[in-house]
């Protein structure tokens, strides 16, 4: 199934948020800093993003330096836990986040499920304090594509990833490397 397909639910619940005056356009970002980000992906959804940079033009030596440069800064590599479970989630800057008035450089079509659920529920916010993690709209997309753990296994299988969900640069910097 398409990208855009398996984020319908999120996007129409951002869409209707957005009716109401609720969105993130007043807002500097805290949730795409390393004030609150720790967004971690799926291969799926890893493919996702890097097939959208490839088709884009943008997977070039300086995006990828800057998604090591990430990488290093907040030290990602070096997560504790055995790949199914992080026992500690870091918080990073996304090298995707271009400051408040560029906001995020990836399409919302094919953006993290995890960054798409992450709104506010207040109008007019602009620090932050009324965002948080949808949890019951994340898991009623993921019950409505139940096939996605195959296909996460299938990949993970494929390209000999031994991770369920990676930090998202770290996570297409080795999406890369293994094939992907």
């Amino acid at each position: 199934m398409q990208a855009p397909l398996r984020r319908k639910i999120i996007l129409a619940e951002m869409d209707n948020l957005n009716s109401k005056g609720i969105n993130c356009s007043a807002c500097p970002g805290h949730c795409c800093t390393a004030v609150a980000n720790s967004m971690q992906t799926t291969p799926l959804e890893t493919q996702d993003v890097l097939n959208y940079l490839r088709e884009s033009g943008r997977w070039t030596m300086e995006l990828k330096q800057k998604l090591q440069a990430t990488v290093d800064k907040f030290r990602l590599d070096s997560i504790p836990g055995n790949g199914k479970r992080s026992y500690l989630r870091k918080t990073y800057d996304c090298p995707f986040f271009e400051g408040k008035s560029h906001g995020c450089t990836i399409p919302r079509e094919v953006k993290p499920y995890g960054c798409l659920g992450f709104n506010p529920s207040a109008p007019h916010e602009t620090e932050g304090k009324s965002c948080s993690s949808d949890q019951s709209l994340l898991l009623k997309r993921e019950s409505a594509h139940p096939e996605e753990s195959s296909v996460n296994t299938d990949l993970s299988k494929k390209y000999q990833l031994w991770w369920e969900k990676r930090p998202l640069p770290l996570a297409l910097l080795e999406a890369e490397k293994s094939g992907m």
